[in-house]
């Protein structure tokens, strides 16, 4: 089949974003040509449309972006057998090589050649979803059940980051976590975390509106909305994160301060002064999960 016309969104530039059309083939012998349905937008698409950049990731070239996205298959390559024209589809967004030995161990998340759908991270860009069809190998895209809406199975993506950090802090039973940022991924290590069993999550943010939300809907028994506070230096800003820490710890009652601190902490927000609060915060023998993406150096107590 030749090439057809697609709308697609596209960055030029900070806050330059332009609807062009473009040209989209066939797919080829192992992929599936999806009409998307539902993206949604994470932190890294705003830093990326504000700063054209997301931490020392810079855009080299034009990217259409959106990454948590779900679809109906609209036509499939030759060799496809797993799925079939109409299927609802949500697109799985990393693309491995599947022949290294993270691959073959089944670590693909940290194949070094994998490629990202709207990241900057590799060259050529790997376009991403905020257009109007992809071409995508159908290995990466995962069946929606009948129940689950294209808004809904969207969320997968973000989903199974959460799924993933709650599993490498091997989360127990009646565990209490302290979870940093109540955005998206904040909320749902919130739900899977207690999912697994824990029963206190103490959450903090600098938007009282996020954590009044998180509390409102059982995201969070205790919520600490942060005031920026920047130090002269570095050992006046970890004093600073260690005073937070103790106020955090104290939020969890006695439970936690007779444990020596949180039994697991997910850190979502990529700040610095965050990832400190963290470490201060955390008990012997627990898990500090830096899930979100920040600052790519970082000073901190050890």
């Amino acid at each position: 089949m030749c090439a057809s016309k697609i709308r697609a969104q596209v960055l030029y530039g900070p806050k330059d974003l332009k609807l062009v059309v473009r040209d989209i083939d066939a797919p080829a012998k192992d992929e599936v040509q999806v009409a998307i349905k539902s993206t949604t937008l994470c932190g890294t698409d705003l830093h990326y449309f504000t700063h054209y950049a997301n931490g020392d990731i810079r855009i080299m070239e034009p990217l259409t972006q959106g990454h948590e996205a779900t679809g109906i298959v609209v036509e499939v390559g030759p060799d496809v057998s797993t799925l079939k024209v109409g299927d609802r589809v949500a697109i799985e967004a990393g693309v491995p090589c599947a022949a290294c030995e993270h691959c073959l161990a089944g670590r693909y998340n940290v194949c070094p050649k994998i490629k990202f759908r709207s990241s900057a991270a590799s060259i050529p860009h790997f376009q991403g979803t905020l257009q109007d069809r992809i071409n995508h190998p159908a290995q990466w895209c995962h069946k929606l059940p009948e129940n689950l809406s294209y808004d809904e199975g969207a969320l997968l993506e973000p989903l199974s980051v959460a799924i993933h950090s709650v599993r490498k802090a091997n989360i127990r039973p009646k565990s209490r976590c302290l979870i940093t940022g109540a955005g998206a991924i904040g909320l749902l290590c919130s739900a899977v975390a207690k999912s697994y069993g824990c029963e206190q999550v103490v959450m903090t943010d600098i938007a009282s509106n996020r954590l009044e939300f998180a509390r409102n809907n059982g995201f969070a028994e205790e919520v600490h909305t942060i005031i920026p506070n920047r130090g002269a230096d570095v050992q006046e800003d970890l004093s600073i994160a260690q005073d937070l820490a103790e106020d955090l710890l104290a939020l969890g009652g006695e439970p936690v301060l007779s444990r020596g601190g949180f039994d697991a902490v997910f850190e979502c927000t990529g700040a610095e002064s965050c990832v400190r609060v963290g470490v201060y915060a955390a008990r012997p023998s627990s898990s500090v999960l830096l899930v979100g993406m920040g600052t790519p150096i970082q000073t901190l107590p050890m």
